[in-house]
């Protein structure tokens, strides 16, 4: 049978992803080589896109003050660490049984390229590859890391919210991502036109931590310390935790401004639930942004929730 891109969005729909759209590589034209798929494939003609919904439930139950734990446990370590990794396999082993290359690019959430120094509030800590070299001259300096959010727009699969996370008609935030950068002979979908993110801030308002600026800019560092629970209102945060810290009120209402250093020091007296394995971090704020954010979509009707009606992977835009 013949290698299409109705096969593979086919295949795709049985082992479990919710989207998956295909993009034509020179639409990551303008990418800086740590980031240019065809650093990874030089012969890449097509990046394929998956998604993966995080249950609308995990997301509730946090903002009901219910369960936190789920939400990291299933909705972000299993899906990135087991799931996406195994589905990742089993394409790439359908397209390279077809006699094409399959580059598998899995969510690296721990991990950042040379030069960028922010933090993943998912994981006890984030790190930057600054003894990496570069093995010629002209080369970039490895690990070469996919700028998701690009990739999943230039696969049709949503647009780039103002601060930086993919926003999909069906799911708006709560998606998962993975990627195949391939050169088999594929018909693509077109880049996901328009912005579902109407700038309305209310993710801004709804942050805790106060870690997202009014244009949109995160610091990665204040999230952090939002994310395990370091605000005012945390369900975990008694009298006691960090009684001895002389800024803990400025802490708590979000008001100072945390660097890697000041945050990685507090981060020990923030461990409220265990790490995962794989050093997954409890989510205490309950993702209140992208929860806010969901809502407002609801309201407007920017997405629908609903899945595929005639079965099989479609692109983000129905």
């Amino acid at each position: 049978m013949a290698l299409t891109s109705e096969l593979i969005k086919q295949r795709a729909a049985e082992l479990g992803a919710d989207l998956c759209g295909i993009a034509d590589i020179r639409h990551f034209g303008d990418c800086p080589p740590q980031r240019d798929p065809r650093q990874v494939l030089p012969d890449a003609t097509y990046v394929i896109g998956f998604g993966f919904r995080v249950p609308r439930a995990l997301y509730e139950q946090m903002a009901r003050g219910k369960q936190y734990y789920n939400y990291t446990s299933l909705g972000v370590k299993y899906i990135d660490e087991e799931f996406v990794q195994m589905f990742l396999l089993r394409i790439a082993a359908m397209i390279e049984n077809e006699g094409y290359d399959a580059c598998v690019q899995r969510n690296t959430s721990n991990i950042r390229i040379q030069g960028d120094k922010t933090q993943n509030p998912e994981l006890f800590d984030t790190y930057e590859l600054k003894y990496a070299e570069a093995v010629a001259p002209g080369k970039p300096v490895p690990d070469i890391i996919l700028d998701f959010p690009k990739a999943a727009q230039a696969c049709g699969l949503g647009s780039i919210s103002m601060k930086g996370n993919v926003l999909t008609p069906r799911f708006g935030p709560r998606v998962r991502f993975a990627f195949i950068i391939t050169d088999a002979p594929l018909e693509t979908d077109p880049p996901f036109e328009g912005n579902l993110c109407d700038g309305c801030g209310e993710c801004v308002k709804a942050c805790p931590g106060h870690a997202i600026r009014e244009d949109g800019t995160v610091n990665t560092w204040n999230c952090s310390i939002c994310y395990r629970g370091g605000f005012r209102g945390s369900p975990y945060m008694t009298d006691d935790v960090l009684r001895d810290v002389p800024d803990r009120d400025a802490i708590l209402d979000g008001k100072k401004e945390f660097d890697a250093e000041s945050a990685r020091a507090l981060y020990r007296q923030l461990d409220f639930l265990p790490y995962s394995i794989n050093g997954y971090v409890g989510c205490l704020c309950g993702k209140a942004c992208d929860t806010a954010c969901y809502r407002h979509l609801e309201r407007i009707g920017a997405i629908s929730g609903r899945p595929d009606r005639e079965g099989g992977c479609v692109p983000g835009e129905e």
